[in-house]
């Protein structure tokens, strides 16, 4: 699997005050090293071929999220166009990860078997919730599965493979239990 251009670092919410700062939900590890003043981020829909550069002015910390202004947004109704994009990064300046960790998009596409080699379907996404994250795979139908230890035994991204040892009921038809 190919990397993405570019890698979601933040979430861009509502603008902040009257001087152009917006809040930054963070979806990085590294944000001391990806939200500091003069470092150029690309600004635009997850997926968009051509996100647009934009060079971080002021970075400070805000609750839980941070607040961001931009060079050349100066205005409360300019950092207002800016809500719902993501502020992104080029794939080829993400942190190395520690051995075994994962980038989402790393895993999406793998396809899953149990230990014992039954088929169960592809990763379509990973999705990020409170506790821990949370596998979606298509096969014969949709299932949920939580991206932990107990239950993801095996990740081989070079055979695109992902294996699980599923437990129990997680694996069985609603209408036969």
């Amino acid at each position: 699997m190919t990397a993405p251009d570019y890698l979601a670092v933040g979430r861009i919410g509502r603008a902040h005050g009257i001087c152009g700062e917006v809040q930054v939900d963070v979806l990085t590890d590294f944000p001391d090293d990806t939200f500091v003043p003069g470092r150029t981020l690309y600004l635009g829909a997850e997926g968009q071929p051509d996100p647009l550069p934009s060079v971080v002015a002021t970075v400070r910390a805000h609750r839980a999220r941070l607040l961001v202004g931009f060079e050349g947004i100066a205005t409360r109704t300019q950092a207002e166009l800016l809500t719902g994009q993501f502020a992104l990064i080029p794939s080829a300046e993400a942190h190395d990860l520690p051995e075994g960790a994962y980038f989402a998009h790393q895993v999406v596409g793998l396809t899953v078997v149990t230990t014992d080699g039954t088929p169960v379907g592809r990763v379509t996404e990973v999705l990020e919730t409170g506790a821990n994250d949370v596998l979606r795979i298509a096969g014969e139908r949709e299932i949920l599965v939580p991206f932990i230890d107990d239950v993801v035994a095996d990740i081989d991204v070079g055979a695109g493979r992902l294996t699980i040892h599923p437990l129990p009921g997680l694996l069985q038809d609603d209408a036969t239990t």
